[in-house]
């Protein structure tokens, strides 16, 4: 899976390279690693045909390029006139790994080669912050291991979501009606994006601003109620939920008689059950997951279950598959 005569060298020989580096030149370094990144995150998302994993990569690729921005614009405010400028060291990151995701186990092993490539860039910059010559270049180091661990954790999230959906032998286009749940609000986005992309229709109710919840799914027409105290359109309070469970049943029956497949997505059920008390809240969710079985639908919903007794968690899990 590794091109060997592209690989970099080990993490110590890395840091042996740029630990007597300016700030300058270790900022340079930076600048042009980021670009790097995200021309190979662009590349990936490109062959990637899965739909959340194309949204992953695509987010990956612009997070780079913010961060390279970002990076550049702190460069021109350190060294006014002066252009970042070609540093001899091997790349941080691992060398390119370019898949051709025929098959679910194609996209597993490229987000494994993905995660060991951002976590060895992280450990790297780590190493780096410990042995630098410079309080200015350990505090870059630090910073750089940062980005680094939240690209880590993105695609650890779509990895796990993706060996659970292998293991539990989960397909978007082949789900069964019912209700699932997701203790991840990262992961269920992602599969919404899944079943969005196989022709489901949605409609959700969120409690985070609806426009920050839109942003991952590319302009998709969701109907989207945001459950808030604040009076704004397409709002309702916490203690009307139930009332909306008949406007999300009507949603599942009108989607059915179109011929098309109705799902909804319940976001954070512990704040739901916390507004209206467990018993209630679990009245919503038996309702809906209901009338998604009669209508070939689907009803998912985010919780954590810290949020629960065990006795109410496990009596929600008998009702809502967990995903992941």
């Amino acid at each position: 899976m590794k091109n060997k005569e592209n690989a970099p060298g080990s993490m110590r020989d890395i840091v042996e390279v740029l630990k007597n580096k300016s700030p300058k030149e270790l900022l340079s370094y930076a600048i042009f690693n980021e670009l790097e990144e995200a021309e190979y995150y662009s590349k990936l998302a490109a062959k990637a045909g899965r739909a959340s994993v194309k949204a992953l990569f695509l987010k990956m690729s612009e997070d780079s390029k913010n961060h390279h921005d970002w990076l550049y614009r702190l460069f021109k405010k350190m060294y006014p006139g002066e252009e970042p400028v070609k540093v001899d060291a091997p790349p941080v990151e691992v060398a390119p790994f370019y898949s051709e995701f025929q098959s679910v186990e194609d996209y597993i092993s490229a987000l494994k080669y993905c995660m060991d490539s951002e976590l060895f860039a992280k450990k790297t910059y780590e190493l780096l912050a410990k042995v630098a010559s410079d309080e200015d270049s350990r505090d870059l180091a630090l910073n750089l291991a940062a980005m680094e661990e939240d690209h880590y954790q993105s695609l650890r999230k779509m990895y796990e979501l993706m060996l659970s959906l292998e293991e539990e032998e989960i397909l978007p286009e082949k789900l069964e009606p019912g209700g699932y749940l997701f203790t991840d609000e990262l992961k269920a986005k992602y599969f919404l994006i899944d079943l969005i992309n196989v022709g489901v229709r949605l409609s959700v109710a969120v409690r985070e601003n609806p426009k920050k919840f839109l942003e991952m799914f590319g302009g998709a027409d969701i109907e989207v109620v945001w459950i808030t105290k604040t009076e704004v359109e397409n709002s309702i309070r916490p203690e009307e939920i139930p009332i909306l469970k008949k406007r999300f049943c009507r949603f599942l029956k009108e989607t059915s008689e179109r011929d098309e497949t109705g799902a909804v997505f319940l976001q954070n059920l512990g704040y739901l059950a916390l507004e209206l008390g467990f018993k209630d809240m679990m009245d919503v969710v038996l309702y809906l997951k209901d009338c998604a079985l009669l209508h070939d639908g689907y009803v998912l919903a985010t919780a954590v279950k810290d949020a629960f007794s065990p006795r109410e968690w496990a009596l929600l899990t008998s009702e809502l598959r967990r995903i992941s």
